[in-house]
């Protein structure tokens, strides 16, 4: 087996948000609107500014995510004292219950899937400009923007014994292809 071994304190190791860019009709943001607040402090978000560096900031202390359809961008940030582990839809261990990927998936995106009347088509996009584009352009219903999740946090999901829920992780820089070959006889 080919293996690649990485020193977790590698400055260049970094993680990457994977945003989703959900497509089918009926998600409008405005019913689900009453369900987020909720859970979240609802802020309109200026689409002048920079998504990312906003987000991050956003994010700092709490879980934040941006929401955008054609015509508006919305930070959902979460309550504080909100108890989001009370949802049965989140992980049972407190490592997955605290990353924001999933407090997003369980809160946000899930109701954005269940909302419509067609079948929802998610995609995966490692660019917050080019989901962003993908809503105003490209016929997308909603993006849904993540902060990404931290190193420690993959370790301490591991630690736990548990996993990281799906398109959690990007990991830069990646691996080179091609360049080790391996005879087969």
């Amino acid at each position: 087996m080919l293996a690649l071994i990485v020193s977790a304190q590698d400055p260049g190791l970094a993680v990457l948000p994977t945003h989703r860019v959900i497509f089918g009709t009926g998600r409008e943001l405005e019913p689900m609107l009453p369900r987020w607040r909720e859970w979240f402090d609802v802020q309109p978000f200026a689409a002048d500014r920079d998504p990312v560096t906003a987000l991050a900031s956003l994010g700092r202390d709490r879980t934040a995510c941006l929401v955008a359809d054609r015509s508006r961008i919305l930070a959902l940030l979460l309550k504080p004292g909100a108890l989001p582990d009370r949802l049965p839809s989140l992980a049972q261990t407190t490592a997955v219950r605290d990353l924001d990927v999933a407090r997003i998936e369980s809160l946000v995106v899930k109701e954005i899937l269940g909302a419509g009347m067609s079948t929802p088509i998610v995609r995966y996009v490692a660019d917050a400009k080019a989901a962003l584009r993908m809503v105003q352009h490209g016929g997308a219903a909603v993006a849904v923007l993540l902060n990404p999740t931290r190193v420690e946090q993959v370790f301490a999901v591991a630690d736990a014994g548990d996993v990281m829920p799906p398109k959690s992780t990007y990991f830069v820089p990646k691996v080179p292809s091609g360049l080790v070959l391996r005879p087969l006889s």
